[in-house]
């Protein structure tokens, strides 16, 4: 079966000096060798700590498999620059089974 994944973030930590951390949402699956694989990331939100992104990541789902994801919110400068918001790893039985 395939799904969306639909990415928004809260309250995330203001990492800017002048304005607001403008975050970006990178997004990897463990692969079978157990290193993580870049599936995609959303586009740039300027200024917001709590961003709801239009992005969306179409991903098989294996009711009898276990997948992990991690997602990592980076604030991006622009300039190729980049600082680490936060990010967290969760498998796809515990995202189909969370109520949003």
């Amino acid at each position: 079966m395939q799904v969306n994944l639909f990415i928004s973030g809260r309250k995330l930590k203001d990492l800017d000096t002048f304005s607001k951390s403008d975050p970006v949402c990178l997004v990897f699956e463990k692969g079978q060798n157990g290193s993580w694989q870049k599936i995609g990331k959303t586009e740039q939100i300027k200024n917001s700590l709590n961003p709801d992104f239009t992005t969306s990541f179409q991903v098989a789902y294996w009711f009898e498999k276990v997948q992990n994801y991690k997602f990592v919110m980076i604030d991006g400068d622009g300039d190729g620059d980049y600082e680490t918001i936060g990010e967290v790893e969760v498998t796809m039985g515990k995202l189909m089974g969370a109520p949003k």
